[in-house]
């Protein structure tokens, strides 16, 4: 096959991180179509050409949501409307990412032996009763952002990644037994850092680790140029031979907050895409252009972070914090009116 080819029809992955949507929902978040009527949010995004959904799963939230009850309910409507289920394992109570990952309060007094039989049997649980109720995921990330490691300070690659990949080796263990079917992904954030990537998957390969997918966040403002991504991608393509998922992207349509509470990004807009609906889609339309291009097809696509969380009440970024507001409200696929915005159509096309 040609190294240059790419899709010549829409991405195989179309989809959108939607962990915010179940408590959105109960805390009286509402969506509306392109003519204004209050819809479900899936069957909006379903409506647009989105075609998988991403869920993240915390061990013992503070808040109740982000565990098995939410995710098996979540995974029925997905399946109802044709939707591919994504699950995120954070192995954490709450946001696990490069900057932390905490232990789950539950496992703190492990020692790594036990540890390893707490990926495993979280995952197994999970994962299993995805499959009981008729629900099985198409795929799995093994820890989210692990670029830093995870489970620390046992996990910790900073010194070596022999515990990492034998924390990894647990969860991709319980996740083959169960549904051989599903595909494995490991998840890095920095896509632009094509040193890093080598680096990091350099060593969890000598370490044995098996997986499929290299999934990849970028955000624009933090990860490097356009170009920068797409010269990683496609370094990665070539040299690992995986398929490769821009698991989390977004980017503001406007600079404003909705709620009060100051959002994250608020300031740094790139060169030629302004904080706008039109700049929004435009970014995304140019990041999909490079997963497109990505050799031998190897880019299969692009996963918006987190479409559906806007502003409500009680859904703010604070699991522990019910008062909490939402910083990220800027950057999700539906307007202050609760609208589906020009990216949505973007990426259902791509």
């Amino acid at each position: 096959m040609n190294p240059a080819q790419s899709w010549a029809t829409r991405l195989p992955i179309r989809g959108a991180d939607i962990s915010s949507l179940k408590k959105s929902e109960e805390k009286g978040g509402i969506y509306l179509d392109e003519h204004g009527h209050p819809a479900d949010a899936l069957d909006i995004l379903r409506a647009h050409g989105l075609n998988y959904a991403r869920l993240r799963v915390w061990v013992r939230s503070p808040d109740g949501y982000h565990g098995k009850t939410q995710l098996l309910e979540m995974a029925k409507r997905l399946q109802q409307r044709e939707m591919s289920l994504l699950v995120d394992f954070h192995y954490a109570d709450t946001w696990a990412d490069p900057g932390k990952q905490p232990k789950p309060k539950d496992w703190e007094g492990l020692d790594f032996t036990g540890l390893k039989q707490a990926v495993y049997n979280h995952t197994r649980e999970i994962c299993a009763a995805l499959c009981l109720q008729g629900t099985p995921p198409a795929m799995v990330q093994v820890g989210n952002e692990i670029t830093n490691g995870m489970l620390w300070p046992d996990g910790k690659n900073e010194q070596g990644f022999e515990h990492l990949a034998a924390l990894l080796q647990a969860g991709i263990a319980a996740v083959r037994e169960v549904t051989p079917e599903t595909r494995v992904m490991l998840h890095l954030d920095n896509g632009g850092n094509n040193r890093l990537y080598r680096w990091w998957f350099d060593n969890i390969l000598a370490q044995g680790v098996t997986f499929d997918l290299i999934g990849v966040s970028y955000y624009p403002y933090w990860h490097g140029t356009l170009t920068d991504l797409q010269n990683n991608l496609n370094d990665l393509a070539l040299r690992y031979e995986k398929e490769i998922v821009v698991v989390e992207t977004a980017y503001p349509f406007t600079s404003e907050d909705r709620d009060g509470c100051e959002n994250v990004i608020t300031h740094q807009q790139q060169p030629g895409y302004p904080f706008s609906p039109a700049g929004q889609a435009a970014m995304l339309s140019d990041i999909i252009h490079i997963v497109r291009a990505v050799p031998n097809r190897r880019g299969l696509g692009v996963l918006w972070w987190d479409a559906t969380w806007i502003a409500v009440p009680g859904n703010g970024w604070d699991p522990s914090d019910p008062h909490s507001g939402n910083n990220w409200e800027n950057q999700a696929l539906f307007d202050y009116e609760g609208k589906p915005l020009p990216a949505m159509s973007v990426l259902g096309k791509a």
